[in-house]
């Protein structure tokens, strides 16, 4: 009997082992399931983020890419060929047109008036003479130097200012100071180029810039505006009687300048508007000119081995770039005609009229 107590007791302690090694087994078998269904959970979280991620990042770059099409598509590409309403290119070695385009088209030529001013000064007024600034000086529209009134400058430094920085109010001292007055100036520079020949150039103000006239039309005030205009061609031939005198060539071909003054300790420090004297190209001189009637104008005289190329562009968006193609199309035009038959009539003008350019 106690034998048979004592073998069941064993049973019940080796099954109760047995059900807590099962229960032990289970309970661990369980949390490792737990704990491995989280870690699961995790990396597919983890996944999910970074496929989320990646879907974002490309839509993005799509995005870009669609903004950057877009983009494209309202950015205006560079213009091609010459935009200018006229230009004139004449080789003066040996005086031959080498390109053009409405060279005999009547323009407003803005500043580039400012070289007949130049050579009426030269003509009469003496370079160490002293000229008082007028009082009307302040309300003289820009571009200017800042002038003060009642200063006083030589005619050489206000020749530097009407050149270099195409100081409408170096203009306007200039000829106020002429003998017989401003109105006297004008009209002599109107003389000038008549006696040059040119029958399609006319000049309102020594400056370029317009002319705003009143009128009373049946009793109604009417304000015209006249503007100094001329010719691709004869704005070549004003040009090139500027560029040959020495000081006028001397003054365009500076960077910078300081003009002295009897008011102002530092004087008016100024600098160039012709942004072709920074490129590397023979330049013997040049005169910008803008305003909003005329466009962008420029008058510029190179002298690329033994040629003489004087050219013009009128009403342009951007007179530098203009000035820089027909410079490189002279060149190509030049080489041409010199490498011609010697057959050929020499005395034909080479001349191209390309609207397309």
């Amino acid at each position: 009997m106690t034998s048979l107590f004592v073998s069941s007791h064993r049973s019940l302690i080796i099954l109760g082992i047995i059900s807590i090694v099962v229960f032990a087994w289970s309970v661990g078998t369980s949390q490792a399931d737990e704990r491995g269904s989280k870690i699961r959970q995790v990396q597919n979280k983890s996944l999910k983020k970074k496929i989320e991620k990646k879907k974002g990042y490309s839509k993005s770059l799509e995005k870009l890419r669609t903004m950057k099409k877009v983009d494209k598509k309202k950015i205006k590409q560079p213009p091609k060929g010459i935009q200018a309403k006229a230009f004139y290119c004449e080789n003066l070695a040996n005086k031959r047109t080498l390109l053009a385009r409405d060279p005999d088209k009547q323009l407003p030529v803005a500043s580039l008036t400012k070289l007949v001013t130049a050579l009426v000064a030269l003509d009469t007024m003496p370079l160490k003479q002293k000229v008082t600034v007028p009082d009307h000086i302040k309300t003289v529209p820009k571009s200017v130097v800042g002038l003060k009134a009642g200063d006083q400058l030589t005619v050489e430094d206000l020749l530097h200012g009407l050149l270099i920085n195409s100081g409408n109010d170096c203009a306007e001292t200039l000829a106020c100071a002429y003998p017989g007055g401003r109105e006297k100036f004008i009209e002599v520079m109107n003389e000038k180029v008549a006696g040059m020949g040119m029958s399609s150039t006319r000049f309102y103000t020594p400056s370029g810039l317009d002319q705003k006239v009143d009128h009373t039309v049946e009793g109604k005030k009417i304000v015209d505006v006249d503007s100094n205009v001329s010719t691709a061609r004869e704005i070549s031939q004003i040009a090139r009687a500027a560029f040959s005198n020495k000081i006028v060539r001397e003054i365009c071909r500076k960077q910078t300048h300081v003009l002295a003054s009897t008011t102002e300790k530092n004087g008016y420090s100024i600098k160039n508007t012709n942004k072709l004297l920074r490129d590397d190209l023979p330049l013997v001189g040049g005169k910008t000119g803008y305003t909003a009637k005329a466009g962008h104008c420029l008058a510029t005289a190179f002298t690329p081995g033994r040629n003489v190329f004087l050219i013009v562009v009128l009403g342009s968006p951007d007179h530098f770039r203009d000035t820089r193609l027909v410079y490189r199309k002279a060149l190509k035009e030049a080489s041409r005609i010199q490498l011609q038959p010697s057959g050929r009539d020499r005395r034909q003008v080479a001349t191209r009229t390309d609207q397309n350019n």
